[in-house]
């Protein structure tokens, strides 16, 4: 992959973290400028690392990106990262601050809504964790991430158990 592919599937992860708000719209300064590479490097290669599964790395990186990040798009995607990173890490309680934090700056960021019903998961808090699901079904009906949350939340609070019913009984003209 050239770096180019690179940084254009970065760009879609951010973009897919945080997208804009409908009431958000780039100002006219940023639509006439052009950008050649990630305009938060740090989030970027944050981003990355945590897409590769270097979650230490990628949150060290992501939260470089934050300390400098110059609006609440980024903040949002920098802090909806951090979620997901440290629950991959499943530090749960350190997940949850950063999902909060992210939905602080958007209620309806529907990944922050996702991964913080999978803490809720994790930590058996299960009416939070369908109240977050439902929320982000509502904001992204669509997003498989939403649809996989779901279904663990289903596994976890109507498992299904497996019913094997075996047949013991013998033929009475087998036994001699």
């Amino acid at each position: 992959m050239n770096i180019q592919q690179k940084f254009l599937l970065g760009l879609l992860f951010l973009c897919f973290l945080a997208p804009l708000r409908a009431d958000e719209r780039p100002s006219e300064a940023t639509s006439a400028a052009t950008v050649f590479g990630p305009r938060n490097a740090d989030l970027y290669e944050g981003a990355q690392l945590l897409i590769r599964g270097k979650y230490k790395e990628g949150i060290r990186r992501t939260r470089l990106g934050l300390d400098i990040a110059s609006n609440d798009r980024e903040r949002q995607a920098g802090l909806s990262n951090l979620c997901a990173g440290y629950l991959r890490l499943k530090e749960y309680e350190v997940a949850l601050e950063y999902c909060n934090q992210a939905l602080q700056i958007n209620a309806r960021n529907w990944r922050a809504l996702s991964n913080r019903a999978l803490i809720n998961i994790m930590l058996e808090q299960y009416s939070a964790a369908e109240r977050d699901i439902d929320l982000a079904e509502e904001v992204a009906p669509y997003a498989r991430a939403i649809k996989e949350t779901r279904a663990i939340f289903l596994d976890a609070t109507q498992p299904v158990s497996p019913y094997i019913e075996i047949d013991d009984r013998r033929d009475g003209a087998d036994e001699s």
